[in-house]
């Protein structure tokens, strides 16, 4: 948006009135997923582990 107060304010106004696009900006966006990455690639792994001590006792 840059420093240009009248893009500011007309920014400002338009998600002030416009209900819609206020609900769809406020939400947080990440490009890096929901930050739950390493549990789920932790518990894989433990799995992962578990199957093949399990297949080796079985062997």
């Amino acid at each position: 948006m840059g420093t240009d107060v009248h893009r500011i304010v007309d920014q400002t106004a338009l998600l002030l009135e416009d209900a819609e696009l206020h609900e769809r900006m406020s939400r947080p966006l990440t490009p890096y997923g929901d930050g739950h990455a390493s549990e789920r690639i932790a518990a894989r792994l433990c799995a992962w582990l578990e199957q093949r001590r399990a297949e080796k006792r079985c062997s």
